[in-house]
């Protein structure tokens, strides 16, 4: 609001601050030009502080395995961030044996590392070690799997995307109950693997399918595995409509026993894991694999690091399960719920390996 001052208020002001003026000896003007230059200097002073005064640390990489896509690619993640802020990472691959997983974890302890990340593995078996971890002051923030003593568990959604893959494949099928069999991990203990293959068999028993059974995938070779698995149920159920994969790798094995047998057109399959062998086998004009769940690794990978710089930080609002973002991957965008949006498989593979020629696998 303006004050409208009179013509004679006025005056005053201006005589009281001539007045005040003259009053001003010259032994005050090199303080209040020191006080000036102070305030001057204030603002660079604070920018020259760090926004993370914690120090270079270690971080204890702990790779269940890096024979896939996923795998190496959180790992990436980790060690990309890592050396944004000045960190170092000692990375160990314990080859999909969790036992070394476990030693591997054991040594960081001994170490006295920073931090560590754990990217997949069996939770159950790992949970004393990262306890002993969390009590010596060291923060273990894990990847796809869960453990009661992580500062945080980073996940994509398993829930919302195994649903999304549940209810694609029942418009696939325009509605009709389907014939399905289960490829996946049987009683590893991998919480994100479990909560995938309850999830789908709980949508596909509410839609009514007929269920044939769980495929074990394996781990060590899960695409020869699987497709040995996938040709022997197609001999036993000519009809079968879905196969339905708790992770990539396996999905490739069922698409290859599939196109062998000759029913591309009859049988289709879904899974989690836009892998490179994945999405390069989806890009086929006869490939069965139809709907993909893209994980964004490389985020994940990233986003661990965040996570131990807010616990060396010292902060105390750290969610305890995190989701990561992810993609839905189809050449068949209409079989989606309204509002989710979808990537062809050559769309995928530019966003999610952009340094790698489309169709290179090895």
């Amino acid at each position: 609001m303006v004050r409208k001052f009179s013509k004679l208020m006025v005056l005053a002001l201006l005589i009281s601050v001539v007045f005040t003026a003259c009053q001003s000896t010259a032994a005050e003007a090199p303080a209040a030009e020191e006080a000036a230059a102070d305030q001057a200097a204030a603002p660079a002073e604070a920018e020259a502080v760090p926004a993370d005064d914690s120090g270079a640390k270690v971080i204890g990489l702990a790779s269940y395995q890096l024979g896939n896509d996923w795998n190496i690619q959180v790992a990436e993640g980790v060690k990309a961030k890592a050396a944004e802020m000045g960190w170092e990472v000692i990375q160990t691959n314990a080859e999909t044996d969790s036992e070394a997983q476990l030693t591997a974890l054991e040594g960081f302890l001994s170490q006295g590392v920073d931090g560590v990340v754990v990217p997949g593995g069996a939770g159950p078996t790992l949970e004393p070690v990262i306890a002993e971890l969390k009590a010596a002051g060291i923060p273990v923030v894990t990847v796809d799997l869960t453990t009661q003593n992580s500062v945080t568990d980073i996940f994509p959604d398993n829930y919302m995307t195994t649903e999304l893959l549940g209810v694609f494949s029942v418009n696939k099928m325009n509605g009709v109950a389907g014939k399905y069999a289960h490829l996946t991990i049987p009683d590893f203990g991998w919480k994100t693997v479990d909560i995938r293959d309850k999830v789908a068999d709980l949508v596909f028993e509410i839609e009514g399918w007929d269920f044939v059974g769980i495929l074990d995938s394996g781990l060590a070779d899960a695409v020869n595995q699987s497709m040995t698995a996938v040709r022997s149920t197609l001999l036993a159920n000519p009809d079968l409509n879905l196969v339905y994969s708790s992770w990539g790798m396996p999905a490739v094995g069922a698409a290859k026993a599939i196109r062998e047998a000759g029913l591309q057109d009859q049988v289709f399959v879904v899974c989690t894991d836009a892998d490179r062998i994945v999405l390069a086998e989806m890009a086929e004009a006869d490939s069965p694999i139809k709907g993909v769940i893209g994980q964004r690794p490389f985020d994940m990978g990233t986003m661990a690091v965040d996570y131990l710089q807010k616990a060396f930080n010292g902060d105390t609002d750290i969610p305890k399960t995190a989701f990561a973002p992810f993609y839905f991957v189809t050449n068949n965008p209409e079989l989606l719920p309204p509002g989710v949006e979808s990537l062809t498989p050559e769309e995928a593979w530019t966003i999610l390996y952009p340094d790698v020629e489309f169709g290179e696998v090895n």
